[in-house]
C-alpha cells in the first residue's frame, strides 16, 4: 500500500509500542533504571501506566500494565491499518486480539534480536565499552545469555551464546509463533 496515512501511522504506533515494550523489558531483566535510555523510556510510559497499575498491578519484576497497554497499542494499530488498507475484519474482535498477541511477541523478539546484534558489534568495535546503549544492552540479554553459557562455555575467546539464542529468536519468529498464532 502507498497511502502516506499508513506509513505515518505505521510509524508513530510502532515507535510507540516498542518503547512500552522496552519499558516491560527494563523491568523484567532488572535493568538499571538510572541509565539515561532507560530514564527517557520512564518519562514517556509512565503517564500511561500509572493509571492502568490500579486495574493491573505487578507482579515481583513483571509490570504486566506495560505488556496489557503494549498489547492494546499493538491492537489498535493493527485495526487502523486493517481501516487504512481497506480491509473489513467486521465483528471478528477475537482475530484483532489475537494478530495483536503475535505482533507483541514478534516485537519482543525484535527487541532481543536488535539487543544481540548491538552487543556483538559493539564486542568487535569497543569491547569494554561503557556507552549507556552498550550497557543496557548487556543488561537485557544476560539474564538469556547466561543460561546458554552455562550449557556451551565461551571457547577462544568466542561467545556461542549469542548464536545460539540468535537461532532460537529466529525459529520462535519464523516457525513457532506464526504455527501457535497465525496470521490472515
Amino acid at each position: 500500500m502507498s497511502n502516506p496515512l499508513f506509513f505515518i501511522f505505521n510509524t508513530i504506533l510502532s515507535v510507540v509500542c516498542a518503547l512500552f515494550a522496552m519499558r516491560f523489558i527494563l523491568q523484567a531483566t532488572r535493568a538499571d533504571f538510572y541509565n539515561p535510555i532507560s530514564q527517557g523510556i520512564l518519562k514517556f510510559t509512565e503517564p500511561a501506566l500509572t493509571p492502568l497499575r490500579m486495574l493491573v498491578p505487578s507482579y515481583q519484576n513483571l509490570d504486566f500494565a506495560a505488556f496489557i497497554f503494549t498489547w492494546l497499542l499493538k491492537i489498535l494499530t493493527v485495526a487502523i491499518l486493517f481501516y487504512l488498507g481497506g480491509v473489513d475484519i467486521g465483528s471478528n474482535v477475537l482475530l484483532l486480539f489475537k494478530i495483536g498477541l503475535r505482533e507483541v511477541l514478534e516485537l519482543f523478539l525484535g527487541i532481543y534480536l536488535i539487543a544481540l546484534i548491538i552487543m556483538v558489534i559493539l564486542s568487535f568495535l569497543a569491547p569494554g565499552n561503557y556507552h549507556p546503549v552498550a550497557v543496557l544492552a548487556h543488561q537485557i540479554t544476560e539474564p538469556v545469555l547466561a543460561p546458554v553459557r552455562r550449557v556451551i562455555p565461551p571457547m577462544g575467546g568466542l561467545d556461542f551464546s549469542v548464536l545460539v539464542i540468535l537461532m532460537v529468536i529466529m525459529l520462535l519468529r519464523d516457525y513457532l509463533l506464526p504455527g501457535i498464532l497465525p496470521g490472515i
